[in-house]
């Protein structure tokens, strides 16, 4: 289920504000008011929102202007904009995307979209906020780029254009001539995958009708992929209808222009995109760079123990501040202590760095795995309420159970794994009594035959998921 966060609506209309609400009140989000450009600033502020629909055109401050103060402010920096605007010219977007706004909605406003574009964005922070807070826990709270800090100054960004046909390639190749970048251009969603898979791209540019694999196949692999997720991807389409944007968002399009394409809105939003996704880098880069010291198992390469708790306590204090879900699951090899006492120490040091892997691979980015001691394993899964992370908790069990996990060039072991899942109650739980529920969870799991997924719920009742 979705998380619960909060969306600032801004417009001098009431009827707009009630107009944009409705559209949304099935999608569980907190919905904020503001009716002027300086009640907008105050709010974002006070209430820190987790995205912000702007109106353009109001009395005193308008939308640009809120835009440019807000992300120019270190504390509003990071929350998505959407304008929504009744104007329907380019230069009306280049200013709101030189401002700093995030995408924008042309009113009328239809639903569906609204949606998928909030979703996105919102997935977007999502990420970025987890990142910022695993730095954080290590003391290393990053901002934004600093003034004396340029892009120029970190490496030049590679872009790659996925076109069928060459005049379209060509004029897509000209409108960025004069940015500085490596370029690549290929004409398949094959020749796309595979320049991805073997080289760091920044931005794609796609044609969503190509030969073979089509463009939404192309998106679906590039954001499965957890080494070419974080790439960005501008759609440039004729398609015009609704219902092929939608589509496009859901696979993970990150935004989209439809031919004929004007250069100034082209270089603005490649631009922006180019922006964000150094910001992530530079998050990604420094964060790396801390896990390779004191805060990471150097046998399995998950974090360790003390990173875990410390981790923990910081993220159950933002769930209980922003009102969102989030729930542990404790994991453990069954009869670990037999694959030491049969084949050694060293076959049972490489099956937990195997398992690591495997369960690194059954996990979303923002799930944050560590060694909690021995061969026990635990795993956080931020914005998760308890009946997903038993899902979740299930689809680990079963991918374990399914598969043997080599040790060595000879031995290969067919193991199993006992989860505990326990969901943190706001108000209630303390680090330590969350980890007990969790843990008293895969006990029960133990005793009650392992190769099983057990709730805190279940263990307190009694009621055990029997496979």
């Amino acid at each position: 289920m979705k998380p619960n966060e909060k969306l600032l609506i801004v417009d001098d209309d009431p009827t707009n504000v009630k107009l944009l609400a409705a559209k949304l009140a099935d999608s569980n989000y907190t919905i904020l008011k503001a009716y002027s450009g300086e009640e907008a600033l105050q709010k974002a502020k006070s209430e820190n929102p987790d995205l912000v629909l702007l109106d353009v055109m109001m009395p005193g401050m308008n939308g640009f202007e809120v835009t440019a103060q807000l992300k120019n402010d270190s504390e509003t920096a990071d929350i998505p904009i959407i304008l929504v605007t009744a104007l329907d010219g380019s230069d009306s977007k280049n200013k709101g995307l030189e401002a700093g706004a995030d995408d924008f909605l042309n009113k009328p406003v239809h639903t569906a979209e609204l949606k998928a574009r909030v979703k996105s964005l919102l997935r977007l922070k999502r990420y970025g906020d987890q990142l910022k807070a695993r730095s954080h826990a290590k003391g290393m709270l990053l901002n934004p780029f600093s003034s004396d800090e340029t892009l120029a100054e970190l490496r030049l960004p590679s872009l790659l254009i996925v076109e069928d046909s060459p005049v379209d390639a060509k004029l897509i190749k000209s409108l960025l001539n004069s940015l500085a970048c490596n370029l690549w251009t290929v004409h398949s969603g094959e020749e796309a995958l595979s320049i991805c898979n073997n080289h760091k791209i920044d931005i794609m540019i796609l044609d969503m009708m190509l030969p073979g694999l089509d463009g939404y196949e192309v998106v679906k692999q590039i954001k499965e992929n957890a080494s070419t997720r974080s790439t960005q991807i501008i759609v440039v389409t004729s398609l015009q209808d609704i219902e092929s944007k939608i589509k496009g968002f859901e696979f993970g399009v990150d935004d989209y222009l439809v031919k004929p394409i004007n250069f100034n809105e082209f270089r603005a939003r490649v631009n922006s995109l180019i922006k964000k996704k150094a910001y992530h880098d530079r998050l990604m880069a420094n964060f790396e760079v801390a896990v390779q010291s004191a805060i990471t198992d150097r046998l399995t390469g998950a974090y360790n123990n003390g990173y875990f708790q410390h981790y923990l306590k910081n993220e159950l204090k933002r769930a209980e501040r922003h009102a969102y879900p989030i729930s542990l699951l404790m994991l453990d090899i069954d009869d670990f202590k037999l694959v030491n006492d049969r084949h050694g120490h060293l076959a049972g040091d490489n099956l937990l760095k195997e398992i690591a892997d495997k369960l690194r691979q059954n996990m979303r980015e923002i799930d944050v795995l560590a060694r909690f001691g021995g061969d026990e394993f635990a795993v956080v899964l931020p914005y998760t309420q308890k009946e997903d992370a038993a899902a979740i908790a299930e689809r680990i069990r079963v991918a374990f159970e399914n598969c043997a996990v080599a040790v060595n060039d000879h031995l290969s072991l067919s193991i199993s794994m006992s989860i505990g899942v326990a969901d943190f109650a706001p108000g209630v739980d303390t680090v330590q009594y969350l980890i007990q529920k969790a843990d008293k969870a895969l006990y029960t799991a133990k005793f009650d035959g392992k190769n099983k997924v057990v709730t805190a719920a279940e263990a307190s009742n009694g009621q055990y998921i029997t496979n």
